[in-house]
């Protein structure tokens, strides 16, 4: 059964233009709060990230999606497609651009009103919970001849399959099922992005001796300062260090450990993809193990980060469904761009 066909979208709880106004109030306070920063951050996203990534994530994936569906006209596939989703999804493109810059704006000017206070508490927290520092056991445990591969789904894969899900839920045929995705993401960046990340401001173990002074993290430096993938790593932070000291914008800025917005994204993205089917939710439940476990292996989060955004996140998008409507069912057969048969 369609989702189409189980929910009257006409008595949606929440519908997609409510939602699209949410995320351009939440644009339009990042925008007031931090205007010098915010316009600059967005543009340096417009021109010179997505601007690029964004057409060519979709023309790649649309063409990708096309061939599997119909091989027999791929092009005619695009084209319906196109007609079918093509202004609305680049509405809601332009939309999740200028929340993206909302969201790095509040995350760059959050530290510089509310002090990073709670690592101490966390790093204590983490290793009485784990009877020890967990980032030593996935040291242990994971194979080093692996850490590259880790190394490219938590960095590079990352910006890939962020920009990619926002495209998917653009282009997904059901409304019902995209206005749920969107309204969970624009929670996840208010309420963990803003709220909860201000009530436990914190940096993570791999800017502890920066922010929070001492050596308690100094064996996890020197560990990944053995390998090519954790100086990338290293580098990184100073980078992201040297925004945060000199309140300078550049892309990716700002610095927050809990909760870990790394995963509750990829959260998110799994349970999403759950509904279409296995292949995509194999996809979607392996990233973010990988996103979990990488985010503690590298230093960037406690594993506490990680915990509390998978529980926040789950009840989000529980909430989300029950907003959106009732009768939302969570098996959708197919792929989200729907295919000849629902054409």
């Amino acid at each position: 059964m369609e989702v189409a066909d189980a929910v009257d979208t006409k008595h949606l709880g929440i519908t997609a233009r409510g939602v699209a106004i949410l995320c351009l109030v939440y644009a339009a306070v990042a925008a007031a709060m931090a205007p010098t920063t915010y316009f600059a951050i967005l543009t340096e996203y417009t021109l010179k990230k997505y601007s690029l990534a964004l057409p060519l994530f979709a023309l790649f994936g649309m063409a990708g999606v096309a061939v599997f569906s119909r091989p027999s006209s791929p092009l005619t596939f695009i084209v319906e497609k196109l007609r079918d989703r093509g202004k609305g999804a680049l509405i809601v493109v332009g939309i999740f651009v200028l929340c993206a810059a909302a969201f790095s704006t509040l995350k760059h000017i959050t530290p510089l009103h509310v002090s990073f206070f709670a690592d101490p508490f966390l790093a204590w927290l983490d290793a009485t919970i784990h009877a020890g520092d967990p980032w030593k056991a996935t040291h242990t445990v994971f194979p080093q001849p692996l850490e590259p591969g880790l190394f490219v789904l938590y960095g590079p894969v990352w910006f890939v399959q962020m920009v990619g899900m926002v495209l998917v839920a653009a282009f997904t045929k059901d409304n019902a099922v995209r206005t749920r995705y969107f309204l969970s993401l624009l929670l996840v960046a208010v309420v963990l992005g803003s709220v909860v990340r201000i009530l436990g401001s914190s940096a993570g173990p791999i800017f502890f001796q920066r922010i929070a002074g001492g050596d308690r993290f100094a064996d996890l430096i020197a560990v990944l300062g053995t390998t090519s993938s954790g100086k990338a790593m290293i580098a990184t932070s100073d980078y992201l260090y040297s925004s945060y000291a000199l309140d300078r914008t550049v892309f990716g800025t700002g610095i927050a450990a809990m909760p870990s917005l790394h995963v509750a994204v990829a959260l998110l993205n799994a349970l999403f993809l759950s509904q279409f089917g296995r292949a995509l939710s194999y996809w979607g439940w392996f990233y973010f193990a990988a996103i979990m476990f990488g985010s503690v292996y590298f230093g960037w989060h406690y594993a506490v980060d990680g915990y509390l955004a998978i529980a926040a996140t789950a009840l989000i998008w529980r909430y989300s469904g029950r907003s959106i409507g009732s009768q939302i069912v969570s098996g959708v057969s197919g792929p989200p761009f729907g295919s000849d048969r629902d054409l």
